[in-house]
C-alpha cells in the first residue's frame, strides 16, 4: 500500500488536536440571550417570590436620592427657605378653599415658632374664630396660601417663612424679625351664598353687639326728628 504524504498526516494530527478543544469550548460561541429573554426570566422569578412571600409584593421602592422626601420634613428655618410647607392632619369634606375667588372663610388656628428653642404655642395666636375673605390681604399671605385645597372640617399644619409672614419687623412685640412660624389651622365654614356670608359676619361680630349697634344707629337717625317734635 502507498504511504500517506507528510502534509496529509500533519493535517490529521491538527484535526485530532483541535476537535476536543472545539467540543469543550463550544459554549463560548453560543449567542448571548436576548434582553427580552432576560426580562421574562426576571418577571418569572419575581412572580415566584411574590407567591412565596406575599408581603414582598406590597413593598414600595424608595429612591436613594430622596426624591420622595416630604417638603414639610425638609423645611429649614433659615434665610434660604422661601416657600411654605404643609402637612394635613385631618382631611375634611365638602366645599374646598380655592374653588372660587373671594371666598368668605371661618377658620381657627394656633401658632408656634419653627425654631427648636421656642416649642410652646404663641398665646396671642390661639384664635378660636377668624372670618375673612380670600384675596383681601386680611390674612397672613403664607397662611392663606397654605389653606388652599383644604375642605370644611380639615386640619392642616402650615410652616411659613418670614418672606410670607411678618418679614424683618417685630409683630406686636411677640414675633421677632425673620421668624419662621408653624400654624395649625382648621377650616370651620366656607360661605356659599350672600345669606351665609351675612350670618357668618354677624356671628363673628356678635349678635348682642349687632343689636346694640343697631339701636344706637336708629337713635342717632331719629333723634333730630324727636327733638323737633319736642319729645326730647
Amino acid at each position: 500500500p502507498s504511504q500517506s504524504s507528510p502534509s496529509l498526516n500533519l493535517k490529521m494530527v491538527q484535526t485530532a488536536l483541535l476537535l476536543p478543544l472545539l467540543l469543550n469550548g463550544v459554549a463560548a460561541f453560543v449567542p448571548m440571550q436576548s434582553s427580552s429573554t432576560s426580562v421574562q426570566r426576571y418577571e418569572l422569578a419575581t412572580t415566584k417570590i411574590n407567591q412565596l412571600v406575599p408581603e414582598a409584593a406590597g413593598l414600595d421602592v424608595v429612591d436613594e436620592d430622596g426624591a420622595a422626601a416630604d417638603p414639610y420634613d425638609l423645611y429649614e428655618p433659615t434665610n434660604k427657605q422661601k416657600t411654605i410647607a404643609t402637612r394635613d392632619v385631618k382631611v375634611g369634606s365638602g366645599y374646598t378653599v380655592g374653588e372660587d375667588e373671594n371666598q368668605l372663610l371661618q377658620i381657627k388656628f394656633s401658632a408656634k415658632f419653627v425654631e427648636g428653642k421656642f416649642t410652646a404655642d404663641i398665646r396671642e395666636f390661639n384664635v378660636e374664630s377668624m372670618v375673612f375673605k380670600t384675596g383681601e390681604q386680611r390674612c397672613l399671605p403664607g397662611l392663606e396660601q397654605g389653606l388652599k385645597g383644604m375642605k370644611v372640617g380639615g386640619v392642616r399644619k402650615v410652616r411659613v417663612p418670614p418672606n410670607k409672614g411678618y418679614g424683618d419687623n417685630w409683630y406686636r412685640g411677640v414675633v421677632p424679625p425673620n421668624s419662621h412660624l408653624e400654624f395649625e389651622a382648621e377650616v370651620m365654614t366656607i360661605a356659599q351664598s350672600p345669606g351665609e356670608e351675612f350670618m357668618m359676619k354677624l356671628e363673628q361680630f356678635g349678635v348682642e353687639r349687632a343689636i346694640g349697634a343697631t339701636v344706637c344707629f336708629l337713635y342717632l337717625a331719629i333723634s333730630p326728628i324727636l327733638e323737633q317734635k319736642g319729645y326730647i
